[in-house]
């Protein structure tokens, strides 16, 4: 059974790397977003930052499907020998994930209900919301590895592909990702109205910056 996961992965296809999230996992594939995918059949190097999953373990696997329109933008990455270690983690991860929302079913995987593994910090910080040509300035409120929530008026549509720059409060330079909407907050409820962004494209760097914050957060 499949399970509805979102967490950081990073693959590497013709010497390119791309830090993107997870849509779900199960014990023999991961299908990641973004909005480029490589071809059906490429070999891809993969890094699952799952936990109790050591970031650095390379992970060998094949495209199995591609996928480039909407929320399911990205392709499906069949694990190759894995050893027992990595087997052990991934499946106790699926654990996990039962444990904290259930069984869900392959149908339900790709409508995008995703289940987070990993924390979501209360933060607030400004936030640069890209839509095509239109650039405008916002707030993030809540702040994770696998994304954030960008409160605005306007929220983008549903599987809207946003790009956003995020000035972390760590006295470093802004820093870019691609992104993702995945869940809308609209006017007349009680929630601050806003989007939650899932980020699909970044570069290492991002990765390293956006970790080392949150570990600020966590020790906090």
């Amino acid at each position: 059974m499949r399970k509805a996961m979102v967490f950081p992965v990073r693959f590497v296809t013709h010497g390119q790397s791309v830090q993107t999230t997870s849509r779900d996992l199960d014990d023999d594939s991961v299908f990641i977003r973004c909005v480029e995918p490589p071809d059906e059949g490429e070999h891809v190097v993969l890094r699952l930052y799952l936990p109790g999953l050591a970031a650095g373990e390379i992970i060998q696997a094949v495209v199995r499907e591609r996928l480039l329109e909407g929320r399911d933008a990205g392709f499906r990455a069949g694990f190759e020998d894995l050893t027992p270690e990595t087997l052990a983690h991934i499946r106790a991860a699926l654990l996990r994930g039962t444990a904290a929302g259930g069984t869900v079913p392959e149908a339900h995987a790709r409508a995008g209900e995703n289940r987070r593994l990993l924390p979501r910090y209360l933060d607030r910080f400004r936030v640069t919301l890209s839509i095509g040509q239109h650039r405008s300035q916002r707030e993030a409120l809540n702040l994770s590895a696998s994304g954030l929530f960008i409160e605005t008026e306007l929220p983008p549509p549903m599987d809207e592909i946003v790009q956003i720059i995020l000035e972390l409060p760590d006295n470093k330079p802004p820093a870019e990702a691609q992104g993702i909407v995945l869940h809308r907050v609209l006017p007349g409820g009680a929630e601050p109205v806003g989007a939650g962004v899932q980020f699909i494209g970044a570069d290492d760097a991002f990765r390293a910056r956006l970790d080392a914050y949150l570990q600020t957060l966590k020790s906090a």
